[in-house]
C-alpha cells in the first residue's frame, strides 16, 4: 500500500510514517502540508489511500479535513480517503460517512488495529462502527441557529440574523432541546460539540 498522511502536527507524522513502514503490506507513507499539492497527486490517483486529519486548519488556512475530503470526493468518489481524528465525537463520524470516506480512525488506535483497518480500506471495505446512537438530524435551519449560539450571539440577535421572531426562535429551540435530549443551552452546547455540529474552538 501507497499511503498519503495529511496531518499539521509534523512530529507525529514522522512517528506514524515511521511505525507504519515497518509493516510488509506498506511501501511507503508519504506526507504532504501542501494542500494544493497533496489535491492534485491524490486526483491524479497517487496513493492507494488517504490519511487525513480532521483537524488541519494550521495547513489549509481555514478548512478542516473533512471539508478537503468532500471536495475530493465530489470530483471522484472512488478515492479511498480513511479521516483521521483526536476527537471521537460520533457527528464527525457520521458526516465522513455521508461525504464519502471509506473510514474514520481515531489516533488513540493501536497501530495493529490502524493497520488491519487500512487493510480493509485498501481491499474494498469501508471501516466504521457498526453501531452508533445516532440522533435525529437537525435541519439546516436548526443547525444555522446552533452555530449563532455557540458563536456568542445573544436570543434577538439570533433571531434577526435568522428573520425569525423571538417566539418562532423559542418553538425552534425547543425543537433542537428534544433532538439533542438536552434540557438547557449549556448542555445544548455540550451535547453539539459532542456530536460534531459544532467544532471546539480550536478548529
Amino acid at each position: 500500500m501507497d499511503i498519503l498522511l495529511i496531518d499539521d502536527h509534523g512530529m507525529f507524522c514522522e512517528s506514524l510514517k515511521i511505525t507504519l513502514e515497518r509493516d510488509e503490506s506498506i511501501e511507503k507513507v508519504h506526507i504532504l502540508q501542501d494542500i494544493n499539492e497533496a489535491k492534485q497527486k491524490i486526483l491524479n490517483k497517487e496513493y492507494d489511500i488517504i490519511l487525513m486529519d480532521i483537524n488541519i486548519k494550521k495547513i489549509t488556512g481555514n478548512e478542516d479535513g473533512l471539508a478537503i475530503a468532500k471536495e475530493l470526493l465530489e470530483k471522484d468518489d472512488t478515492l479511498k480517503i480513511v479521516m483521521l481524528t483526536g476527537f471521537d465525537m460520533p457527528g464527525y463520524e457520521v458526516e465522513a460517512q455521508k461525504i464519502g470516506a471509506k473510514g474514520f480512525i481515531c489516533k488513540d488506535e493501536h497501530t495493529e488495529v490502524l493497520i488491519e483497518k487500512l487493510k480493509k480500506v485498501y481491499t474494498g471495505e469501508t471501516v466504521f462502527r457498526e453501531e452508533t446512537n445516532y440522533i435525529d438530524e437537525l435541519t439546516e435551519r436548526e443547525k444555522e441557529i446552533l452555530h449563532l449560539y455557540s458563536s456568542g450571539f445573544s436570543r434577538k440577535e439570533v433571531a434577526d440574523k435568522c428573520n425569525i421572531s423571538v417566539s418562532s426562535l423559542a418553538v425552534a429551540l425547543n425543537r433542537i432541546y428534544e433532538k439533542l435530549d438536552v434540557r438547557n443551552y449549556q448542555e445544548m452546547i455540550n451535547k453539539a460539540l459532542e456530536l460534531g455540529y459544532i467544532k471546539p474552538s480550536f478548529f
